[in-house]
């Protein structure tokens, strides 16, 4: 007999594949799913529904009934995906443990897992006929389980191991306290990476959502915070990780060692990368969050800094986060009519945007934009933004060059006819 349908699931990797599905990649429909069965595909179709209705739509097309999800972030007072992280399942267990484990230290700090196990059977399970006791064993798992999530604390006392509940500083403040942390606490969880613990401790303390609202507001950063964090735990502690990748262009995960050394985003088009160094291949090279689904944790490297500065050097003369190959630098020459009178913040803009690269003047209401940069190719949508003041624009990668201009001839074409 098929197992009956849950809304909640004990692996967050699945619910995580499927809303980026719909929410970065979108207008997927059931066809297009192919590793997966059919019944799996709806399994979680009805989950992602359940956890973000209201933001679900769907549009018809030959390929089918296509699922997206759709939000203004105008609107979004609150990060809607932030309910992905309450389907996590349970068993009849963890729910009689969580709130009697917590009741037993509340009346008897300082219990031991034996002890806690009597009190369960005396205090609480005894009156029941047909209840299964939980064994020692049990309990004590439970015990060490809300002690690594810091729930619980521990502490030794010759060979044995007693528990309390651990102290929360947020428990014990005064009320209006907890209201003036209210404001910032939801400006962070919108922000900052791990913002969910803002929003539980908001929740919690039964705050409602703020003032704010963004213009540049990236909700799906939230189903890649936990794997962030394991990267920024491993540069803390300047660890090599290994990681297993899968771009929505390759479906066959990789696996590959490297040593990661800083975080890029971008704060404009929301996308993050981590950049870092793989010893096999001797460069550096930058990955997107989005594309990595697993991360483990390796052993310390003693190159660590000798790898970050070199990667701060290159830093130096990149556009967006290719790295390039080392001593390998591309030169750029753009000239541009700007009205010095009427158009003054043109220029500013091209001081302001066009990072290392200086700008000269030329003549009257002309300038010319130099830069030395490891890839051109990333500069491109930017220079498209001048299009209509460029007088000229020459640059050592001739294959850009070509592609530029075979653009801006095709884009005439089109509007010539």
């Amino acid at each position: 007999m098929m197992a009956a349908f849950t809304e909640l699931i004990k692996n967050f990797d699945k619910i995580r594949d499927y809303a980026r599905d719909f929410l970065v990649y979108g207008y997927k429909c059931r066809n297009d799913y192919t590793h997966k069965s059919s019944r799996s595909y709806d399994n979680e179709r009805r989950r992602i529904e359940s956890y973000l209705a209201g933001y679900i739509h769907w549009e018809t097309s030959a390929r089918g009934k296509n699922l997206f999800i759709s939000t203004d972030t105008g609107d979004l007072s609150q990060n809607p995906l932030f309910s992905v992280w309450e389907t996590k399942s349970f068993t009849a267990n963890d729910c009689l443990l969580h709130f009697c484990l917590f009741d037993i230290l509340k009346n008897h700090p300082g219990s031991t897992a034996q002890t806690a196990a009597a009190l369960l059977y005396e205090q609480y399970l005894s009156c029941f006929d047909d209840c299964e006791m939980p064994d020692t064993m049990t309990v004590r798992n439970k015990l060490n389980e809300y002690v690594a999530a810091g729930l619980f604390q521990k502490q030794k006392n010759g060979k044995t191991l007693h528990y309390f509940i651990s102290d929360s500083k947020l428990d014990n403040a005064l009320p209006e306290i907890i209201n003036k942390l209210a404001v910032p606490i939801h400006f962070f969880e919108n922000i900052t990476p791990a913002g969910v613990l803002g929003y539980f401790i908001r929740r919690d303390t039964g705050q409602n959502p703020g003032i704010f609202s963004f213009r540049h507001f990236f909700a799906s950063h939230t189903l890649d915070d936990e794997v962030l964090l394991k990267i920024l735990s491993a540069i803390q502690e300047q660890r090599s990780i290994q990681l297993e990748t899968c771009s929505n262009r390759s479906k066959n995960p990789s696996c590959q060692t490297i040593l990661p050394l800083k975080i890029a985003i971008n704060v404009k088009h929301g996308r993050r990368y981590l950049l870092a160094y793989n010893s096999r291949t001797h460069n550096f090279f930058s990955y997107r969050l989005d594309y990595l689904k697993k991360v483990k944790v390796l052993e310390q490297s003693s190159v660590f800094t000798k790898h970050l500065s070199e990667l701060e050097t290159r830093l130096l003369r990149t556009w967006g986060v290719y790295l390039g190959r080392k001593n390998h630098i591309e030169q750029l020459e753009m000239v541009l009519a700007i009205d010095e009178e009427s158009e003054a913040y043109v220029l500013t803009r091209l001081q302001r945007e066009g990072k290392h690269g200086t700008v000269e003047k030329l003549a009257d209401n002309r300038f010319v934009y130099r830069i030395e940069v490891s890839d051109t190719q990333e500069m491109v949508p930017w220079l498209r933004t001048f299009i209509g003041r460029i007088i000229s624009l020459t640059g050592s990668n001739q294959r850009i060059m070509k592609q530029f201009h075979e653009d801006i001839e095709c884009m005439t074409h089109m509007y010539e006819d």
